[in-house]
């Protein structure tokens, strides 16, 4: 069945913002590089630990950071890094934390750069969500095989919730009031009320879940199935499948807008456009790896896990607009409007 429009709330939502900063995370150098609206460099936020999830918390003015690093409860000064062969595996298996391992996650001013508090969770974090209210942070741990909510306000952990194996990506839905998690491990999304701290419901996919985008208003959730090549269209509250694209090969990020799907085919090295109203694709090898992408303004924008770039590509030829050099390999993207 083929799938209805988004809205343009949902645009928004996936990082289309008319007007926006965007704020990249330079995994183990512990740096965020941040572009404003035209993708010129405006300098680094410096003194993180291992920044690999990151989102923003635009009314507060605040960035949300996870780190990849572990440490010991009230350790938080010596920080063990995780390579980047970690980190993959990671990506392949759950419960590999250390015992009573913690990790930090860190609130910065946007507008300043400056940290302003420093909270531990337990284990390393992955990927980074905000409510739609901006009154709590889920912070994935795919080696607990949890969530973890953070009260933004008061900065203090507020539950660490057994979701699936190996959590992932964490997506608000500003109807419910709930987040929206992808469990790579057994194929399901788990729907986490932070305000309880429990979940309230699974349902399960056809292939394992990575990176997830939704559209509020038409209550679709769009899931990239990394290892199977395909990317979903379900129906976020009944859990249905509505749609689905087989893009080939390992996966990883995913963006959307009303006329579009696009994927990162990352072992295939290709960026894939799908037009969402006749199925017709694009591909185009744009360079090695193509890692986590966004829409934003008029641009996708895609990072490469092969080398240390940024990619501001044209969203709908896929046409390489310009080449940004980043310190490290960039991951979960943060716009701010």
């Amino acid at each position: 069945m083929r799938i209805t429009t988004l809205t343009l709330s949902a645009v928004l939502m996936t990082g289309s913002a008319a007007i926006a900063d965007v704020y990249i995370p330079e995994g183990e150098l512990g740096t965020v590089l941040h572009l404003d609206r035209s993708f010129n460099e405006m300098g680094r936020i410096e003194g993180l630990d291992n920044v690999h999830g990151l989102a923003g918390a635009p009314e507060r003015g605040i960035l949300v950071a996870g780190s990849l690093s572990e440490s010991t409860p009230g350790d938080v000064a010596k920080p063990a890094a995780v390579s980047e062969e970690e980190h993959a595996a990671h990506h392949g298996g759950g419960n590999t934390a250390k015992p009573d391992a913690v990790s930090l996650v860190t609130l910065v001013d946007a507008d300043s750069r400056e940290i302003r508090r420093r909270i531990e969770v337990p284990g390393i974090v992955h990927h980074v969500g905000i409510s739609s209210d901006e009154r709590f942070a889920a912070v994935t741990h795919p080696g607990l095989d949890a969530v973890s909510v953070i009260d933004l306000e008061s900065g203090q952990v507020t539950a660490t919730v057994a979701t699936g194996p190996i959590p992932e990506y964490a997506v608000a839905d500003p109807k419910t009031g709930n987040f929206l998690v992808s469990n790579a491990g057994n194929a399901t999304i788990s729907v986490l009320d932070p305000e309880d701290g429990i979940v309230t419901r699974n349902f399960k996919l056809q292939g394992p879940p990575k990176h997830i985008q939704l559209d509020a208003d038409t209550r679709q959730l769009i899931v990239s199935e990394s290892f199977n090549g395909t990317v979903s269209i379900v129906d976020a509250d009944s859990g249905e499948i509505l749609d689905r694209f087989d893009i080939g090969g390992e996966l990883h990020g995913v963006a959307v807008d009303p006329d579009a799907i696009w994927s990162s085919a990352r072992e295939r090295n290709l960026v894939v456009r799908v037009d969402r109203s006749t199925g017709e694709r694009l591909e185009v090898n744009v360079g090695p790896e193509p890692y986590h992408m966004a829409r934003v303004e008029d641009a996708l924008l895609v990072s490469s896990a092969g080398k240390p770039e940024l990619w501001i590509l044209d969203p709908e030829t896929l046409e390489l607009r310009q080449t940004i050099a980043t310190n490290s390999t960039a991951h979960q993207f943060a716009v701010m409007p």
